[in-house]
């Protein structure tokens, strides 16, 4: 069952969370580490690591894996991307922010013909990207994380005839996790 990763994903998350309870509150947060637990419901499997340049920018890499099967095909998507983020009132993982990305994605999309066999195309290129975002710092210490965020992505891949596979689409989240 695909929820099994996601319950175990929550857990950690959870668990690192609480074992913060231990920090000072006063300590400021430098780095968060978060997944998208709703997302995964879809089949949509996402975790990210973001870490403060300074008071206003943050750096994360992040990656991606989405699959959809229905009667006659299966589409999967696998990407990896690093995510440049402004955030204006400079508190990072606090309040909004925006800005870009740039990645690497794969795309596959396999149609079945039943008794006259199948054919599988597969596509593969760089990305770029772009969020706003507003994100929350909660709990006595501040280490549990909250984002919200919505986007668009473009893959400038190296096959343009993918059966029905889309190379530009919106992108959203709801992260949680944990800040140290």
């Amino acid at each position: 069952m695909r929820l099994a990763p996601v319950a175990a994903l929550i857990t950690a998350t959870t668990i690192l969370a609480a074992a913060a309870g231990a920090q000072a509150a006063a300590a400021p947060k430098t780095a968060v580490i978060s997944i998208q637990p709703l997302s995964a419901v879809f089949g949509v499997y996402s975790a990210e690591f973001e870490k403060a340049l300074a008071p206003t920018v943050t750096l994360g890499v992040g990656g991606s894996y989405w699959s959809h099967d229905d009667d006659v095909s299966t589409t999967k998507y696998t990407s990896g991307d690093v995510k440049l983020r402004y955030y204006p009132e400079a508190h990072p993982f606090r309040g909004f922010s925006f800005g870009g990305q740039a990645g690497y994605t794969s795309v596959s999309d396999k149609t079945d013909f039943g008794s006259g066999g199948s054919q599988t195309d597969k596509a593969s290129g760089p990305t770029l990207g772009v969020a706003l975002d507003y994100s929350w710092l909660l709990g006595e210490t501040k280490s549990f994380y909250v984002g919200l965020g919505l986007g668009a992505k473009k893959i400038f891949a190296s096959n343009k005839d993918l059966g029905d596979a889309t190379l530009a689409y919106p992108t959203a989240h709801v992260s949680i996790g944990y800040a140290f």
